[in-house]
């Protein structure tokens, strides 16, 4: 089926559209004048990015009534199965479909590149399109977050590079050409029976390339290291502490622009980059190997990396006054947090304030003691109210049970959040940053504090 065909249905609904992967869908479709509509528990900045584009926004609620002139109703696994709208559009005999189905139908039409871990895949992700695009291969993406630089990658060539997400069972129903795997750590074990599931579902991806595919990996992280034995397909390995891989990064420069050489079989090329941070030379060898093994020329791959300007809320610098800098990041997990201190003290020489929204009751009561280990490192830490997405409180877990083993954290309701935040800031000095991560709600308290500040 061609895009074109698409056109036949003519209505997408989509439940729960402001998710990442479901609105990165819900902007593939317009991009093909296809209508889509779509409903969430809230009207966030990604839902009216939407709109903009053409989005008929129904409401922040679930409503029966918004599937009735749908054709195909649209799903993430982050929806209870029983919300009114996906029974009454079974009742109505309606196309029901998760998301990842849909996605598995729009890349039967690639060749697909299909980035898979659990930190740095939105990053990777969009590097790769980046760098595909600019020498002229003009692939599709689909990317569970934005460009900095507003770029979109509509997909006239061959290639789609796709942004997979573990924690949805049914992501097996893609059929990759290539698997980029970044790292692998335990996040979504819940949905796997444990790491060791987890594990197996990553052996089992990689085993679906077709024998002249190949699988990228990240070599330095241990998660990874634990599944090579067990992946039977053509494997590069990428480092950037071991030397006798299939490309190698050497010579680091850290700093808010980064320089590195990438030693491989084919000699060696050298990188500037915009980008500060260890983590995003690790993302940035497996883009720029995944690229070249594509036919990418080495030229025009070192020009791409040169330009990239990453992704919004990575360590997004949204605001300065007082020579205080405000941050935004996504960062959820302690791994990511633990990334986004040490890139901030590369760059900063002031104290770090964190303000940090805990997402999923799961997670946070699997990793609360690392996340305290983590938050340490702040001047002072905020925590506020766990960000459930679609998880029941089953585990009991509270803020506070971070807040206890954080000498220097305290707790403020997400409805005061900007307000402390204010005096975070009134207290900061010339050269401190304002650190805000989470992945939930915390983008709207964000806004308030900025109309406070600025």
């Amino acid at each position: 089926m061609s895009f074109e065909e698409l056109a036949k249905l003519k209505l997408f609904h989509f439940v729960g559209v402001g998710g990442s992967g479901m609105s990165s869908l819900a902007s593939f479709l317009l991009k093909q004048k296809i209508r889509v509509s779509g409903c969430d528990l809230f009207r966030s900045d990604t839902v009216r990015s939407l709109e903009n584009k053409g989005l008929l926004f129904l409401g922040e609620e679930h409503s029966p009534e918004h599937i009735e002139d749908a054709d195909v109703v649209v799903f993430s696994s982050a929806v209870p199965p029983d919300t009114h709208e996906l029974i009454h559009a079974r009742e109505k005999g309606k196309i029901v479909v998760k998301r990842i189905e849909l996605l598995a139908e729009i890349l039967k039409l690639k060749k697909s590149v299909a980035v898979i871990g659990s930190h740095g895949k939105t990053t990777t992700t969009t590097m790769i399109a980046h760098i595909l695009h600019e020498s002229g291969r003009f692939p599709l993406a689909i990317i569970g977050g934005v460009a900095r630089d507003g770029s979109e990658f509509t997909g006239e060539g061959e290639i789609a590079v796709v942004e997979i997400d573990e924690s949805d069972r049914d992501f097996m129903k893609i059929t990759p050409f290539v698997v980029v795997i970044t790292n692998l750590d335990r996040e979504h074990e819940d949905r796997w029976g444990g790491f060791e599931g987890l594990k197996k579902a990553f052996i089992d991806f990689a085993n679906s390339v077709p024998l002249w595919g190949f699988v990228v990996v990240n070599f330095d992280d241990p998660g990874v290291k634990d599944i090579l034995p067990y992946i039977r397909r053509k494997v590069i390995r990428c480092s950037v502490s071991s030397c006798g891989v299939d490309f190698y990064a050497s010579n680091l420069i850290l700093s808010e622009n980064t320089m590195f050489d990438v030693v491989s079989g084919g000699g060696v090329l050298t990188f500037s980059m915009k980008l500060p941070g260890m983590h995003n030379v690790q993302n940035a060898l497996l883009s720029i190997s995944t690229s070249l093994l594509l036919g990418a020329e080495p030229q025009s791959v070192m020009q791409a990396v040169s330009k990239f300007s990453g992704v919004k809320r990575r360590l997004d610098i949204i605001a300065k006054k007082n020579g205080v800098t405000i941050v935004d990041d996504y960062a959820h997990h302690p791994t990511e947090i633990h990334a986004a201190f040490s890139t901030l003290e590369l760059i900063t020489k002031g104290n770090i304030y964190a303000i940090f929204e805990p997402h999923r009751f799961s997670r946070t009561y699997s990793l609360k003691d690392d996340f305290a280990r983590v938050l340490k490192r702040a001047e002072k830490c905020i925590i506020t109210d766990i960000y459930g997405a679609s998880e029941k409180n089953i585990w009991g877990i509270r803020p506070h049970d971070i807040v206890e083993k954080v000498p220097n954290a305290f707790y403020v309701p997400m409805e005061k959040l900007h307000e402390e935040a204010k005096r975070v800031f009134d207290e900061a000095r010339d050269g401190d940053v304002i650190l805000f991560m989470g992945a939930g709600r915390i983008k709207e308290a964000e806004k308030k504090f900025l109309e406070l500040i600025l």
